[in-house]
Formats: structure tokens, sequence, C-alpha cells
């Protein structure tokens, strides 16, 4: 890591260097304009020089703008790893359904993942949540550029937000609720993630869920089989399911629910992640899959957030709930079924995991 920053230094001063030279060159043009005409070549000649300086300013500028990438990757690829390691475990109450490895080759192409390969996944994860989320949130620039209009509503206390461009489908919902333990809310809803029976009452249409590789007591990964009566019947995933801890910013909201200011609150609470991981047999893209059945493979990011917020200022404290992703359902018929079921697999998590918590505290 540290090579990396004295690197990045030397490259920062040279850029600093070179931003000083071409703004002492462009001065020097209007100086040579006023010689007389038998300075004409010396001019032509210092402009020459002064586009080539130019060129390879640009060129250090994309060199340290490059390193500042590597190097902000590599930070959150250990603070990833970190996390990874940190977790308290948490033991399942109920027997996973679990395929050993030779049928997780043979069936569905997949080859055990690393330490190195759950940080990255997360990591992956990280920066894909972040797009979408940043992508919605300035739909409306979007709306104008694409043309196609993201379908914003409220429903049942929930902000909404969802787009759909050919077979993806990209959304983030939001919800404020006070009297929640976040901690006793995720732990819940990862267990209910785990196993088929439980994961039906949210996410009716699974057929399948099974576990292909336990990384650790807080990452597993999982093939799942989602029904569909469209003409593709059956949409395959395989995918990282974890829960880490972090944080998240969120605006401050004067009394008509805009951002008061630039000002921002921390909050402290969970992530329940699925990352789709890729394996031997999604080079098949569709095959057939049974008699009658034809199967494609499903792309998902995915995230469940709560946490925790305390404004100083007022003492208040309340629970900011996100949930957010994108999907590749093979065709834009899937996805806007997709986009519908996600709204309704929210309202059924919310039923399920939220209401009742918020019923034992009344």
């Amino acid at each position: 890591m540290k090579v990396i920053f004295d690197v990045w230094q030397s490259s920062d001063c040279t850029v600093k260097q070179l931003e000083e030279q071409y703004a002492e060159l462009s001065r020097r043009p209007s100086t040579t304009q006023a010689q007389p005409k038998h300075d004409y070549t010396e001019a032509v000649a210092e402009a020459k020089r002064l586009g080539a300086e130019k060129m390879l300013l640009r060129a250090m500028v994309q060199q340290n703008s490059e390193w500042m990438f590597l190097i902000q990757r590599a930070l959150d690829f250990e603070a990833s790893n970190l996390v990874t390691r940190q977790q308290p475990e948490q033991t399942p109450t109920v027997q996973l359904d679990t395929i050993d490895r030779i049928q997780a080759t043979e069936e569905f192409g997949f080859h055990p993942l690393t330490e190195q390969d759950l940080a990255q996944t997360i990591l992956d994860h990280k920066w894909e949540i972040h797009r979408v989320e940043t992508k919605l949130l300035r739909s409306a620039e979007l709306d104008r550029l694409t043309g196609k209009k993201a379908h914003r509503l409220q429903a049942f206390g929930w902000d909404v937000v969802q787009r759909v461009e050919n077979s993806v489908m990209e959304f983030v919902f939001t919800k404020r609720f006070t009297g929640l333990n976040v901690r006793d809310i995720m732990l819940k809803t990862w267990n209910n993630d785990i196993t088929l029976e439980t994961f039906n009452k949210v996410k009716a249409e699974t057929c399948r869920l099974q576990v292909l590789q336990k990384l650790n007591a807080n990452a597993y990964t999982f093939v799942r089989d989602i029904t569909s009566p469209s003409e593709i019947s059956v949409f395959r995933s395989v995918f990282v399911h974890f829960l880490v801890e972090a944080t998240k910013e969120f605006p401050v909201l004067s009394e008509s629910g805009s951002d008061a200011s630039n000002e921002s609150l921390t909050g402290t609470g969970y992530v329940l992640g699925t990352q789709s991981v890729r394996t031997d047999h999604q080079l098949s893209f569709l095959k057939e899959h049974g008699s009658d059945e034809k199967m494609a493979w499903a792309d998902l990011a995915l995230t469940t957030e709560v946490y925790e917020v305390v404004d100083p200022s007022t003492g208040e404290m309340y629970q900011e709930v996100f949930w957010a992703g994108r999907t590749d359902y093979s065709t834009e018929e899937d996805a806007q079924r997709n986009a519908a079921d996600t709204l309704q697999d929210l309202l059924r998590w919310e039923m399920h995991t939220v209401a009742p918590a918020l019923t034992l505290l009344k």
C-alpha cells in the first residue's frame, strides 16, 4: 500500500509542475504575436511545443486519476476483507439444504470461492449498489438523455424508484421507521433468507434454494431457481449472500421533506447483500430445463440495509431502511414482471419481518 501512495505522490507532484509550465507557456503566444514576421518560425515552434506539453499534461492527469481510483479500490478491498473476518458468528437455527462440492461442480459449473474472492465480491456489490443509487437519484437527467422515465411512486410509506431498460431492472426503495431493533430485524431477515420454506413467504415464486458453499457464518453461496409464466420458465442464479456491518450517510431533511442543507447524519447498521458470481455453465446462456421448460441465468445485485440514525441536534432516533438493486432477466418482458414482483417482495418482507416487531412495541 505504501508503494502505491509513494507513486501517487510522485505523480501528483509531476502534474502540479506541468500545470505551472503549461500556464506559463499559455501566456507566451500573446508575446510572440507582437514580434516581427521574422519571428514567425519561432512562434510556430513554440506553439508546437505548447501542444506537446498540453498532451503530456493530459496524460499525467489521466494517470493521476487512475492511481487515485486504484488506491480507493485497494482501500475498499482491505476494508471489505477486514469486515468479513470481524463479523460475529451467527449459527443458523435450521438445517440448510446443502449440495456437495462434486454435484455443485457438475450441475452448476461452480468452483469454491476463497476468502479473497469473498472480499472482492463484497467490494463489487458495494460499487454496483452505489452506482444504481446514484443513477436513480438523478433520474430526471437520465430521463432526458434516454427518453425512458424512471417509475416513481409512494406506496405504504415507501419511496419507490424503478427503471426498466431492455432486460435490466434497477430500483431503490426507502422508508423511515421508529422503534425498530436494527440487529434483530437483520438477523431475522438473514435467517429467513437461507431456507426455501421461509424465503418463499417473501418471494413465493422460488422453487429451489440450496447452499453450494459456506464461506463463513455470515456468508454463503447459494443456487436459486425462480419460476416464471413466460417462455423462459425458470431463471437460475448462483450468488453470494452475506451479512456485514456498515455505515451510511443520510441527508438532514427539512420539515417539508427536502434536503435542508449539505449536512448529513451517519447511520450505523447492517448490509444484507446478494451478488451473483460467474460459473462455468453460465457460458451456455439458455438451455432446456426438463421436457418442455427453458432455463436462463439471472444476474443479481441486491441489498437490504437497515441503519440506526441519531440526530444530535434534536436527540431524535429513527431507522432508515434501504432496498436497492439491479437484476438482468434476459428479456424486457421478464424485467417488467420482475419489477412488479420486487415491489411485492418488499411489502411481504415488511409484513412478515418488520410489522411483527412494531406490533410487539405497542
